[in-house]
């Protein structure tokens, strides 16, 4: 019988015990922060953490979801690298779509070097291209050894949108994005989930796959074109358990990545 290639992830670190049941509920803002760690956890982009109460809550899974073109991948990039340069918070970025080697190139117009964070264990790339997203959900404990390894805080999966494509029907579909989520929930990270999204006619956000239903929050952007440009906008959808703005805010995309602009009274 042929021997199994091994992958990266299975050359970091083979297995580990899974926790206890008892180790896998959820927590309370107090327990999710270890001692003289803050509950919030800053986004580190200038105008956003305002907006969301300081940050977000730690542990929370967040969907960042919204137009093409908005932004998405950009905000979440930036939450991870000032997590990894700012507030000795590594992170781990999963992606679906975008090769490392692109990631970097067009991250390096806003001043991020992911080069130098990786040498540093501060960030992780993960690629699972769209074939391989059941290799992805199969490796959990694997991943949950790379977070204890990296003593990762922050965690970006771009997107959901190429995850749940990949399934032949809807059920499986539903089934995969589940098991992601509460996988997401048990590894312990901050993370924003990116997907596409709409808005519909009565105003209400809907994500293409209606993970705003299984999440602890969900930030939609906008990319309107208004008359001969385009405004990108960001509006705080929801995020459970936090007061929140409530207006919709331009977001600006400067040299150092984005700053939200908020809206005077």
């Amino acid at each position: 019988m042929a021997k199994k290639k091994q992958t990266p992830l299975h050359r970091a670190r083979a297995s580990r015990a899974a926790p206890a049941e008892h180790e896998r509920r959820e927590k309370t803002p107090a327990e999710a922060a270890p001692a003289g760690e803050s509950p919030k956890v800053k986004s580190g982009i200038p105008g956003l953490d305002r907006l969301i109460g300081g940050g977000f809550e730690r542990e929370s899974v967040v969907l960042v979801t919204g137009d093409a073109g908005s932004g998405k991948s950009t905000l979440a990039m930036q939450f991870l690298c000032n997590g990894a340069s700012q507030y000795d918070e590594p992170g781990i970025l999963i992606t679906f779509e975008e090769r490392r080697e692109d990631i970097i190139k067009h991250m390096k117009s806003y001043g991020w070097d992911i080069e130098a964070l990786e040498k540093e264990k501060k960030i992780k790339i993960l690629e699972y291209p769209p074939h391989e997203v059941e290799r992805f959900i199969s490796e959990g404990e694997i991943i949950r050894d790379l977070i204890s390894d990296l003593k990762a805080k922050r965690m970006v999966i771009d997107s959901m949108t190429s995850f749940a494509l990949v399934f032949d029907n809807e059920y499986k579909m539903r089934l995969g994005v589940l098991k992601a989520i509460d996988s997401l929930k048990k590894w312990g990270c901050t993370a924003l989930l990116i997907s596409e999204g709409s808005v519909t006619e009565q105003g209400e956000v809907r994500d293409r796959f209606g993970i705003e239903y299984l999440v602890d929050g969900t930030i939609y952007l906008y990319n309107k074109r208004v008359r001969d440009y385009r405004q990108k906008l960001v509006e705080i959808v929801e995020l459970k358990g936090v007061k929140h703005d409530n207006a919709i805010h331009q977001l600006v995309f400067g040299r150092k990545g984005i700053s939200v602009e908020e809206r005077s009274a």
